[in-house]
């Protein structure tokens, strides 16, 4: 960035905002105009909020002086670095729709491993092929007590049917992927954004009350043994009591367990979903199958009694 000329960083901030979908006007080759939402900092005990502002920005120092209250956006500047860390937080954020590229044998053989019953029915009628959005979002979970440890948990929500698939991102393995979702044979999804992450924020709860609780254990006895120095220290030298029971609650806060969660990032994926229409077999019903071949599962949901 540091070697950039004014034009090339004009031309970025503007490719920036486009990006973003923020609106701009460029009012002469100097100064460019730029609505764009802020974070303003918390005071006292008032949240953050977010704000409009237009920005009034120049590029080149010869310039600045002719646009008083204009901000000059030149490599190393406040401005473009609050541009730069826009983007890598959007980068947060992903959209991506994938393509299967097997072939109808190859499907076959899947599924006559995962539902061997299917084999009679060979060989199945063409599929009709759509797409399932499935939520990816991947945490840090902080075990915290006076010693950290940290463990990434990626997981796939499907939207259509709510199920939740742990190591998700290691299932797309090295899928290739598209940016945007697709433009037809999408399925409704059955819950909203709110309702996605209550269901997973419920899942990470279950992920962190099935760990192995010698964590916990280990910090108390390490807890308790300081906590033994101390009160023997303040009793022997007969110290301030108070004190020790300022110091007692340090110890107390050092070594409590606590579990953090940290959202690292968050994609909307798009999943190949091929569905066949099974033929009646005797009194059984109507059914119809729905292979997802990234996840490798099969679901089979009937439609009608006979």
């Amino acid at each position: 960035m540091a070697s950039l000329t004014p034009e090339e960083v004009k031309a970025f901030i503007i490719e920036t905002l486009k990006v973003s979908g923020a609106g701009y006007r460029q009012v002469d080759e100097d100064l460019l105009l730029a609505e764009v939402t802020v974070e303003i900092p918390p005071m006292f005990f008032d949240p953050p909020r977010l704000e409009k502002q237009t920005l009034n920005l120049v590029f080149n120092p010869a310039a600045s002086a002719s646009y008083p209250g204009a901000e000059l956006v030149i490599p190393g500047s406040y401005r473009l670095n609050w541009f730069i860390d826009g983007l890598q937080t959007r980068g947060n954020y992903t959209l991506q729709r994938f393509k299967y590229k097997g072939t109808a044998a190859e499907i076959e053989a899947a599924l006559g491993t995962l539902r061997p019953e299917l084999k009679e029915k060979f060989p199945l009628p063409a599929p009709e092929e759509k797409v399932r959005p499935f939520l990816l979002v991947n945490y840090i979970l902080s075990y915290q007590t006076d010693e950290l440890y940290e463990e990434l948990v990626s997981l796939g929500l499907d939207m259509a049917g709510g199920t939740i698939s742990p190591d998700f991102l290691r299932a797309l393995g090295e899928a290739e992927a598209a940016p945007g979702p697709p433009e037809t044979g999408v399925e409704p999804p059955s819950h909203s954004l709110e309702e996605a992450f209550a269901l997973l924020h419920q899942y990470l709860n279950q992920v962190v009350l099935a760990r192995d609780p010698r964590w916990v254990e280990e910090a108390r006895a390490r807890y308790e043994e300081e906590l033994t120095c101390l009160y023997q220290y303040y009793q022997e030298d007969r110290r301030d009591f108070g004190i020790f029971q300022s110091r007692a609650l340090d110890l107390y806060d050092k070594f409590r367990p606590r579990v953090l969660v940290r959202l690292v990032n968050v994609g909307l994926l798009y999943l190949p979903v091929f569905v066949y229409e099974l033929p009646e077999d005797g009194n059984r019903k109507k059914a119809l199958l729905h292979y997802l071949p990234f996840l490798n599962q099969v679901e089979i949901t009937n439609t009608r009694e006979k």
